[in-house]
């Protein structure tokens, strides 16, 4: 009988967890490639490495409740870390939304300029930059934990069959198992859970707000000066 799929052993599983990083990377760039009109790149860096560095820590709790969820129940590590991601995927877009609704509404209530996701000053700063980026991070933790709670711990043995007849097609195949749980699918919930969450923590911009060149939110505040005087001097 093979062993069963584990989340963290090995040089494989590390590789495998390097492309589901790049797959979330690529997604980003992707949908600023496709928005209108576009974030400068500085500012689409801040929106992306905020939900990065939030990323990272939910994907760490997602690991740690993998293998906790294992012990002592019938599926492995990475049927539970599949399950637990769908489940958290799901709830955490309507909890974050929520979220960042409320949080939004106090910021804009007290006129927290330093926390107004998406808006980083003009230039723009690594001051609100960092600053939001270390409340995002703490949102997104302690959603997953809420979902853990709420959701998770009252069904896990109901939840823990679940998983069991997930895995069942590809137990015995533990590194084709791993590749199915942290790349084949989290790509695809990855890439709809950053697509829904870049929406919710980006300064919303109006379509028509000045810049109708598609190619104007590209430049920078300095392009910007450069190119207004050299017209300037044509005319002249």
């Amino acid at each position: 009988m093979s062993d069963p799929c584990r989340l963290l052993s090995g040089v494989f599983p590390m590789l495998v967890q390097i492309c589901l990083a790049l797959a979330a990377v690529c997604t980003l760039v992707y949908k600023r490639h496709k928005e209108r009109p576009r974030r400068a790149w500085i500012v689409w860096f801040f929106d992306a490495s905020k939900q990065a560095f939030a990323g990272l820590l939910q994907h760490m709790v997602n690991l740690a409740f993998g293998v906790a969820f294992a012990v002592g129940a019938t599926a492995s590590e990475c049927a539970w870390y599949l399950l637990n991601f769908c489940i958290s995927v799901g709830c955490g877009v309507v909890i974050l939304y929520g979220a960042m609704a409320v949080y939004k509404n106090l910021v804009d209530r007290f006129n927290i300029d330093l926390l107004k996701s998406g808006e980083y000053g003009k230039p723009p700063s690594w001051k609100p930059w960092l600053a939001q980026l270390l409340v995002w991070g703490f949102i997104s933790v302690a959603e997953k934990y809420l979902t853990a709670v709420v959701v998770i711990l009252p069904l896990h043995s109901h939840l823990d069959l679940v998983a069991s007849m997930m895995e069942t097609p590809v137990a015995r195949y533990p590194n084709l198992e791993l590749i199915i749980v942290m790349v084949l699918a989290p790509a695809v919930l990855n890439a709809v859970f950053f697509w829904l969450i870049d929406n919710i923590i980006m300064r919303r911009r109006p379509k028509h707000d000045g810049h109708d060149d598609p190619r104007a939110p590209l430049l920078d505040d300095d392009s910007c000066c450069c190119v207004s005087v050299g017209r300037n001097s044509h005319r002249t």
